[in-house]
């Protein structure tokens, strides 16, 4: 049986601290934890900092480090081919993010040796059921903040300054990969717009782990239509929160996703949402706060670059459903059009009930059970 211990003295957190999405969670589950308890950092790779506020955290926490309690529990925020290493002798609890059905046998490994497991969603939770049997797992949902995420008057104001100039934008963000279904979201919006002069679509997706080729290949592709806008990565939170609110609709067409943070920030902005009924993100949506389209079929996850021949696991497949996302983004646009309100209040209720002190809650309800 395992030893209960008391959370509100220690625990150790290995993370990385950087402005993708597994540093964006660690992050936030740092901010949180550590008002809870006596947290030692172990960042994983070099912190990236964004505030003084941040760098002060960061740097107790590491400071704390030198002297941490070896029998403490110790949570890893990483990947789940890389699970080997440790702090201390306390519990291991791994919380990776994935977002294909099935493990390789290095992942299948690394998992098995883990005293226990967090994962974002019921469906990631079957997952790791289904593939690694006996595991001890338990749902932790991610989230979102709030206090920065939520709606504004901006997008109303830029209409009324533009008049009968006014554009409905569709927005997409997520670094370049086939999995986000960046090769179908210009097809879609094309379908659903063939002519329309008052509609735009902005894509923030340049990929920051990828290199200068493919980054180009991607923007060229997306160049073939001017009313398309190409907008550079921000340098933070607030300043993508500004972008989300000068939008009207979020399209996420994804084959596959580890949680799509930003699919719930939109939500949390009240901003219309439509996106595959698949993957992590079903964790929080639903009919009423968002338009989701099932895929009729899975196929063998391949991109040629991230997902190659031997890897192991499908995704779901955009064959056949993507004028289905083309008829939702029109109806948007139509209410739109005809000035009905295309607030999501649903989007903005369900992003408080997945606020990141409901997983830092979470994580003390399990440690303390």
């Amino acid at each position: 049986m395992r030893k209960k211990i008391d959370i509100m003295k220690n625990l150790n957190l290995m993370a990385p601290i950087n402005s993708l999405g597994y540093g964006v969670a660690s992050k936030n589950i740092l901010r949180g934890l550590s008002e809870r308890t006596n947290l030692s950092l172990f960042p994983i790779g070099e912190p990236q900092i964004e505030s003084e506020d941040e760098k002060s955290l960061v740097e107790e926490c590491m400071s704390r480090s030198r002297m941490f309690d070896v029998n403490a529990t110790c949570i890893k925020i990483w990947h789940e081919f890389d699970l080997g290493t440790r702090v201390g002798k306390g519990d291991m609890i791994a919380f990776p993010f994935f977002e294909l059905n099935k493990f390789n046998e290095l992942k299948k490994h690394h998992l098995s040796s883990c005293d226990r497991i967090y994962t974002p969603s019921k469906w990631s939770k079957e997952v790791i059921e289904n593939e690694v049997p006996n595991s001890n797992v338990k749902v932790i949902p991610l989230g979102v903040d709030t206090s920065i995420f939520f709606p504004t008057l901006a997008a109303d104001q830029r209409n009324q300054q533009e008049g009968n100039n006014k554009k409905f934008v569709i927005f997409n963000c997520g670094k370049w990969e086939v999995r986000k279904g960046h090769d179908a979201i210009l097809d879609i919006f094309r379908e659903a717009f063939p002519d329309e002069q008052d509609v735009e679509l902005w894509m923030m997706c340049s990929n920051p782990v990828a290199n200068q080729e493919v980054n180009t290949q991607w923007s060229n592709f997306y160049k073939q239509d001017q009313r398309v806008r190409l907008l550079d990565r921000v340098q933070n939170q607030q300043e993508l929160a500004n972008v989300i609110n000068n939008v009207d609709c979020g399209l996420f067409p994804s084959r596959a996703e580890g949680w799509n943070f930003e699919l719930l920030e939109l939500m949390a902005c009240g901003k219309k949402v439509v996106a595959t009924e698949y993957s992590a993100h079903t964790q929080y949506c639903n009919s009423k706060n968002s338009i989701t389209i099932k895929p009729r079929k899975m196929e063998k996850a391949f991109d040629g670059l991230y997902f190659k021949e031997d890897e192991v696991g499908d995704w779901a497949s955009l064959d056949g459903i993507k004028s289905s996302f083309s008829d939702a983004i029109r109806s948007v646009y139509e209410d739109w059009k005809t000035g009905k309100s295309i607030d999501n209040a649903a989007g903005v209720e369900t992003a408080f009930k997945f606020g990141w002190e409901n997983t830092r809650d979470k994580i003390l309800e399990d440690l303390n059970g």
